[in-house]
């Protein structure tokens, strides 16, 4: 009897390692490359930022000590300032600020603009009062109390004035009123705007005037009332043309000629 075969494999069973160990290889030898430059690029990085802090560190001492320079100068000089001498310069300055940021232009401007019929301004003082605000004194006249009021309420609506003050009225003995204004001015003056002037009943036309007498027509007065009659004055005696002395009359010969016969036809 025939002794059977065996089948026997003694080498053991290739692995993922000698199957694919070329690519295994190459791969982790990527991998550790990428990771080196990563870390070396991360290492570069948190250097650069930390010099930077370093540099900015340095630059804000520096620019401490600067300021405390300075601060020490700006001491020293106001203890030896004497603030009695430079206050007149302070107020000069601030006097020219106040009248840069509020002219006389934008003040007659704005009271132009103000301006109503039947009355007039004849006077105009700039002042200061205590607190160093710009007062603007108006001394004027109307003929009327409403075209007074309607100045008033003009002003009032103003915003570069903070108030209106009525200081004195007086009727004057002719007719009309005499008044005067107070206006303080607003500390920071808006900008300056025009007036949208409100169309109202059109102003009547010029006359021309003429050489041909003008017919004026008689006041309406009530029927209780009697009309007296119109007076006649006597036109003035017109002296009389001087005229040339006329030479005597001398009377002209005459030629009389004979009448020429018609002939017939």
């Amino acid at each position: 009897m025939a002794v059977p075969v065996l089948q026997l494999n003694l080498a053991p069973r290739p692995s993922l390692w000698r199957q694919r160990h070329k690519t295994l290889g190459w791969t982790a030898l990527g991998l550790g490359a990428v990771l080196l430059i990563g870390s070396i690029g991360f290492t570069w990085r948190a250097y650069s930022q930390a010099s930077r802090a370093g540099r900015d560190a340095v630059s804000l001492t520096e620019e401490a000590k600067r300021a405390s320079r300075q601060e020490q100068q700006l001491q020293s000089s106001l203890q030896d300032m004497d603030a009695g001498k430079e206050q007149s310069r302070w107020k000069l300055a601030e006097k020219i600020l106040q009248e840069r940021s509020l002219p006389w232009s934008r003040l007659t401007a704005e009271l132009e603009q103000c301006m109503v019929p039947d009355m007039r301004l004849k006077g105009i003082q700039r002042a200061r009062s205590n607190n160093q605000q710009v007062l603007l004194k108006l001394k004027g006249e109307a003929r009327t109390r409403e075209a007074e009021a309607a100045f008033v309420e003009s002003l009032r609506a103003t915003p570069v004035f903070a108030q209106v003050v009525l200081e004195r009225e007086s009727e004057r003995a002719g007719g009309g009123w005499d008044f005067e204004l107070s206006l303080p001015a607003a500390p920071i003056p808006p900008p300056f705007q025009v007036k949208v002037i409100k169309q109202g009943v059109p102003a009547p036309p010029m006359v021309k005037a003429s050489a041909r007498p003008v017919a004026v027509s008689a006041p309406i007065r009530p029927a209780s009332q009697p009309v007296a009659p119109p007076v006649v004055r006597p036109a003035p005696p017109q002296p009389a043309p001087a005229t040339e002395a006329e030479p005597p009359y001398t009377p002209r010969r005459t030629r009389v000629r004979p009448a020429s016969p018609r002939i017939p036809q």
